[in-house]
């Protein structure tokens, strides 16, 4: 499952420079201050729990509110994660294999996506605290309320208004540290990016049929 981990990442970082949020402004309220869309070049890094890389992958996410996301990796294998805010669809070019799924927004409300999606209900499913600046970013820390979550808490680091990289740790103690790059906000993106054209000769795995016909 590590090639559905969207947006699931962290990397060690000291929180000796653990500042109040009530002590500075807010980077987080800052970046997603007037947040439309979202564009930026990633680079996504698998770490075990005593640090051994597992795996790397580069790629192209975009954003667009509300609910909005295209998360397509590039390099090693080619995947792509499309919703349009109603279907959500994962395509595995390397399988020939997509699956296509019911999209709610309960789905990422307690996820990394939510977060940078500026969902307005991050309070009721997180705790935030202020870690400062550490090495040149400013840092967050979110702690789902969950106890069931996936993930045992998410960081992000801003330069400035720019988000610069998120770090998750879950539960199994491997790190996931995504390095963004390119950063565009609120540029004008193109309504096919979340969308997507099921190509020929691709195994098609339709979960809407599934849950349909199990409520029945």
């Amino acid at each position: 499952m590590s090639k559905y981990k969207i947006l699931f990442i962290i990397f060690c970082i000291s929180s000796s420079a653990f500042v109040s949020a009530a002590e500075r402004v807010d980077p987080l309220k800052i970046f997603l201050k007037e947040f439309k869309t979202l564009q930026a070049n990633f680079t996504q890094t698998l770490l075990s729990e005593d640090g051994q890389q597992l795996e790397k992958t580069t790629g192209t996410l975009y954003l667009q509110q509300p609910g909005k996301f295209n998360w397509h990796y590039k390099e090693p294998y080619i995947q792509k994660i499309i919703t349009n805010g109603e279907v959500l669809w994962i395509y595995d070019e390397d399988l020939e294999q997509l699956t296509i799924r019911k999209f709610e927004s309960d789905m990422i409300e307690k996820t990394p996506a939510a977060i940078i999606l500026g969902n307005s209900k991050l309070e009721k499913h997180f705790d935030q605290v202020d870690l400062g600046n550490i090495d040149g970013y400013n840092w967050v820390e979110l702690t789902p309320r969950d106890l069931n979550a996936q993930y045992a808490n998410i960081r992000i680091g801003f330069d400035v208004k720019r988000l610069g990289m998120m770090i998750i740790a879950d539960n199994l103690g491997q790190t996931t540290r995504i390095d963004f790059d390119d950063v565009n906000k609120n540029t004008t993106l193109a309504a096919e990016l979340f969308n997507f054209e099921i190509p020929a000769d691709v195994d098609v795995i339709d979960e809407r049929q599934t849950s349909t016909s199990e409520s029945e």
